[in-house]
This record gives structure tokens, sequence and C-alpha cells, in this order.
């Protein structure tokens, strides 16, 4: 039986703060983009001698050719690197759709990791992209937008007294 003193009645329940329709947008964007970069990463080690042999026998010119035989003289351990960090992207957008500040982080990091893989690590074989860093860009201002309504990690913990 509850005794009536163990009840605050000051005491507000904690609330999970309301998703913003457009977040959820992002998060869903982030998820299609993040997911097929990391099936991209997974296959390209397994299937690049395949593609440059149909290309080979096909009317390609050779200077697509050439960028496949660049990509599949990439050691397979960096594309597993990036496959890493488009996974850790995806659990980043996970956890700021569950509204957490940690989600904000995890994605940053995990984007301006890509791009440095790409542009260092993998050097001349990853051209980097206007475009991608346009769009790397966009999405972390957008949801930047939305970093002050999330919370904290340890927010979800109720603490017993």
């Amino acid at each position: 039986m509850e005794n009536q003193y163990d009840h605050n009645p000051y005491e507000q329940p904690l609330e999970e703060p309301k998703r913003p329709g457009f977040l959820t947008f992002l998060c869903v964007l982030t998820f299609i983009g993040s997911g097929f970069s990391l099936l991209t990463y997974l296959l390209i080690p397994m299937f690049a001698q395949t593609i440059i042999d149909l290309l080979h026998n096909s009317s390609y010119p050779e200077s697509m050719i050439a960028i496949y035989e660049q990509t599949a003289a990439t050691p397979i351990w960096q594309f597993y690197l990036l496959a890493l960090f488009c996974a850790t992207s995806i659990m980043g957008a996970v956890y700021m759709l569950k509204m957490k500040k940690i989600g904000f982080h995890i994605y940053v990091i995990s984007q301006l990791v890509q791009m440095a893989i790409g542009q260092f690590v993998i050097g001349g074989n990853y051209q980097p992209k206007w475009s991608g860093l346009f769009f790397t860009a966009l999405f972390i201002g957008l949801y930047a937008i939305y970093y002050k309504k999330f919370t904290h990690l340890e927010d979800d913990q109720q603490v017993v007294e």
C-alpha cells in the first residue's frame, strides 16, 4: 500500500521531449545515406575485380576503368574502416531520434573521421567532392538546430533516494 507521505506533489514526472518531424526526416535520410554507404564499403572489396572485368569487356572509357582499378587497389581494411564509421553515423542518428545529445556528438565525429579517412588514409584513390562536403556540413548544421532540445543520456535514469 502506498503511503501518502511517499509522494511529492511538486515533483514533475520526466517527459520525453517531443521529437520534431523534420528531425525524424533528417534521421531517415541519414539511415538511407549511411546505410547505402555501409553496404557499398562492405561490398566493394568483394566485387571490385568482377566489376573491373565487366568494364574491360564493355565500351566504357579507359578513364572510368582506371578509377575503378585505383579503387580495387585500395587495401580492404580501409573500406572496412569506412564501413565502421558509417555504422557509427547510423548509431548517432538513432540516439538523435531518441533526442539524446550524445547522438549529435557521435554523428559529427563519425562524419569528420570518414572525411579524414577518405582524404588522408585512402589518399589518391579518394578525392573529396564538394557536394559531399556540402551535404556533410548541411546535415551537421541542421542537426545542430535541434541540439538544445536534446537531453543528456543520464537524464533517462531515475534517481532513487
